[in-house]
């Protein structure tokens, strides 16, 4: 499955609707996020990770994404209907073989001078000579009904931790309320937000004991991180969570059904 996503994604123009198609008048790359439409899927963004879809973001001259592995960041600049992407810089993540081959493959695709075309909620990139990366711009950012998989939190020591192997952190924001695993216990707290600000109010808990080393060190951690949350972003399916003065309170991405 991964290997022929590699080859579709090279060889994409056999496999989507000619960029012929697209509006031929240029209209703005820049805003939204745009998730890569992986040959075959139903809907954009179900491409090579089923954690996280790959993504591309245009603004103020810099494009900045997440590959498949690793998170990239460059410049760009505009000349009528063609985008000239100047060289990447990313981080260093290494990733299992189907994600690192899909990483590639994109982030090879995506430079030098691709000429791009909307329409609707697509974008097409296509470059002198091959095939087009198109896109489908991600929906508004929303936190309801969402269920969250922590993949990284505050422990208070100005560090963002992983949490422990085999303990699952979540949350699920809900008609003003949030709720999850806390790791040991199961907690509920109430909540407030307008725009990109959020804050949750005094959490409870349920009061099981674990035994497993430094389980109960870390949901302690946790619930406090929870109460000091501000701010709230979401791009390329991670939630971004940050206290008032920028420190990062957690990272967590959608849970896998």
């Amino acid at each position: 499955m991964f290997k022929a996503y590699v080859r579709t994604l090279i060889l994409m123009a056999s496999a989507l609707s000619p960029v012929a198609a697209f509006a031929a008048e240029p209209q703005f790359i820049a805003g939204p996020t745009w998730q890569l439409a992986a040959p075959g899927a139903q809907s954009a963004g179900e491409a090579a990770s089923e954690k996280r879809p790959v993504t591309a973001r245009f603004e103020g001259g810099r494009v900045s994404g997440f590959s498949g592995c690793n998170r990239f960041m460059g410049s760009y600049t505009l000349d009528r209907d063609s985008v000239l992407i100047g060289p990447l810089a990313g981080t260093m993540m290494a990733c299992p073989d189907p994600e690192m081959a899909i990483e590639k493959a994109f982030l090879g695709a995506l430079t030098g001078t691709l000429r791009y075309a909307i329409s609707g909620d697509q974008l097409a990139l296509t470059p002198v000579s091959g095939a087009a990366l198109v896109f489908q711009a991600e929906p508004a950012p929303t936190l309801l009904g969402v269920n969250w998989n922590v993949t990284g939190f505050n422990n208070g020591r100005q560090a963002v931790v992983s949490p422990l192997l085999g303990t699952t952190l979540s949350m699920t924001f809900d008609q003003g309320q949030v709720y999850g695993s806390s790791g040991c216990n199961t907690y509920r707290a109430a909540y407030t937000s307008e725009g990109n600000r959020l804050a949750i109010g005094s959490v409870a808990s349920t009061r099981k004991a674990c035994s497993a080393e430094g389980v109960m060190q870390q949901e302690r951690e946790f619930l406090a991180a929870l109460e000091s949350v501000k701010l709230w972003a979401i791009s390329g399916g991670l939630l971004d969570i940050h206290r008032a003065d920028g420190e990062r309170v957690l990272n967590a991405i959608k849970a896998v059904r």
